[in-house]
């Protein structure tokens, strides 16, 4: 796993309808719009933000983990309207085991338009070409039904249930764990 061109440069995408780029602090308007709304966090263990400056700290904080190598994400942009509506990326890296772990929260205006499967089905390619990672894991709330669905559509296999794992809202929470690995994407 080569790491340093993941580190070394930081690789945009574009797809039909999105660009994929690093978040920077002029995103903070365009992040809060869609993290200050409960609906976007409701099955996360994240709280929605209910000031501009919490998502201002927020990317300070993920750009950080990014100088860290400790994770990588990529601001969604809608090309029509050029504007940051969520991201996606790698929430956790595991350089030695070669795997990492995916995440991705959206605009609640933007459900059900295929949009974070658009987003994050580059990351997946690029993370076994290009990197060549072993395995790429992403896990839900038992309840999200629309994350699940994004990780079928992105070819990954239900693997089973982390009994009340996270925290979400004061409340133990069941979540469900996908992952594909490199032989089932090479074969696909």
């Amino acid at each position: 796993m080569d790491l340093g061109e993941l580190f070394n440069r930081f690789p945009i995408f574009e797809t039909e309808r999105l660009v994929l780029r690093r978040l920077n602090l002029e995103d903070a308007p365009d992040y809060f719009e869609f993290a200050s709304n409960p609906l976007v966090t409701a099955y996360t263990w994240w709280d929605y933000h209910q000031s501009l400056e919490e998502s201002v700290q927020y990317i300070k904080q993920i750009n950080e983990k990014y100088n860290n190598h400790a994770a990588f994400h990529w601001g969604i942009v809608i090309k029509e309207k050029n504007k940051i509506i969520g991201r996606t990326g790698f929430v956790s890296i595991d350089k030695y085991h070669e795997r990492v772990e995916i995440g991705f929260a959206l605009s609640s205006d933007y459900w059900n338009m295929g949009i974070v499967t658009e987003a994050t089905k580059p990351l997946i390619g690029y993370g076994f070409d290009v990197l060549e990672l072993n395995r790429i894991e992403a896990r839900c709330n038992t309840e999200n039904r629309g994350s699940e669905r994004v990780m079928i559509k992105l070819g990954m296999k239900f693997e089973g249930i982390f009994r009340e794992q996270l925290k979400v809202n004061g409340k133990y929470t069941d979540q469900k764990i996908y992952s594909i690995l490199r032989k089932e994407y090479i074969t696909n």
